[in-house]
């Protein structure tokens, strides 16, 4: 299955003065939070990324470029174990609330800023959050309205 791929963020409203690696960005920060989580695929077990893998895990290499080495743009299950498709498959999915948290803090930096200008930690922050609530689709967090409230 398939949750996202840098290529469809690349048209549209795509600043076409910005370098196509900010359209994986969003991807690959989200890719970086599980791996981080041990919610890694066999896929990336594998000898050859070992390196680039413990790099990513370190700050040492970022997110986009092994995103895009790695997963050519594309965030698949085969990127996460059990725990991390679970995860990835509400919160990322159709009706999942990852693009809108992510707009929500970081809305000024998408497409145009490069990884490097995006807070990891704050990042983190906003992930660890819905896992620890649980609130990670839009279906979820309507029901924790009161029913009084309409908006």
């Amino acid at each position: 299955m398939k949750y996202d791929d840098a290529e469809w963020h690349s048209g549209g409203e795509f600043p076409k003065d910005s370098p196509s690696e900010y359209g994986a960005t969003h991807i690959a920060l989200f890719l970086k939070w599980c791996f981080l989580k041990g919610w890694i695929g066999e896929l990336h077990k594998d000898e050859r990324q070992s390196e680039d893998l413990e790099l990513l895990l370190n700050d040492k290499l970022s997110a986009t470029e092994f995103f895009l080495k790695y997963c050519d743009g594309k965030l698949t299950d085969e990127d996460f174990d059990e725990f991390g498709n679970d995860f990835a498959s509400q919160y990322y999915g159709d009706d999942g609330l990852y693009f809108d948290d992510y707009v929500k803090h970081f809305g000024h930096l998408i497409y145009v800023a490069p990884e490097s200008e995006h807070d990891f930690k704050e990042y983190s922050a906003v992930l660890e959050d819905r896992y620890q609530t649980g609130i990670l689709t839009k279906t979820q967090r309507k029901a924790e309205k009161p029913w009084w409230k309409f908006w």
